[in-house]
């Protein structure tokens, strides 16, 4: 009996549908998604491949550096000692060119004598610091000053000069001479010429 009394009245009206249904072409947008997301995985392992292999790449060229600093050194060190042997190179070079023979000299100097005159000592000394400069020392007997003078001027003519001479005189015309010679570039024609004529 109730449902006799039950009336449902459909008062609704017929539309149309509301709005269109998307295109077909939005359905890939689930597809890009899923495909981004696996490449922004991809793309992290690969950075973080990268990361690695620029970290190994980093160690690697600290270790270079380091090898090729060393080798810097070894050859800094080696033109160091370089520098030092042609630092004494030039050193042995001055003094050979600065040393001068003293067989001339002795040779200028027993040539400078007179017949009355005659050579009691002859001393000639180089120190190997200063090669320049000879210590002469002698004494001869007779002749006097004018024997000194003659074999000053024959020291002299092969380009010597005498500084902080000494002499003393002694008896009977005997004479103790001590200077130092120096050389004088400037009479290295005068050497020559002597050493030409001997």
């Amino acid at each position: 009996m109730d449902n006799q009394l039950k009336v449902c009245h459909d008062l609704k009206t017929d539309r149309p549908d509301i709005g269109q249904p998307l295109p077909r072409i939005l359905t890939l947008l689930p597809i890009l998604f899923v495909l981004s997301v696996i490449g922004a995985i991809a793309l992290n392992a690969l950075f973080f491949f990268q990361l690695r292999n620029a970290e190994k790449a980093k160690e690697e060229w600290k270790l270079k550096v380091a090898t090729e600093s060393s080798k810097q050194k070894e050859i800094v060190a080696k033109i160091e000692t370089i520098k030092d042997e042609e630092r004494r190179a030039n050193d042995v070079q001055a003094w050979v060119e600065g040393s001068r023979q003293m067989q001339p000299l002795a040779v200028a100097i027993a040539r400078s004598m007179d017949v009355k005159s005659s050579i009691a000592e002859l001393s000639l000394f180089r120190e190997a610091e200063n090669p320049n400069q000879i210590k002469l020392g002698f004494k001869f007997d007779n002749g006097g000053q004018k024997q000194l003078d003659a074999t000053l001027e024959a020291v002299n003519g092969l380009g010597y000069r005498s500084y902080s001479a000494n002499q003393t005189a002694g008896k009977e015309g005997s004479l103790d001479y001590q200077a130092t010679l120096i050389w004088q570039k400037s009479n290295k024609e005068a050497l020559n010429l002597t050493a030409t004529d001997e």
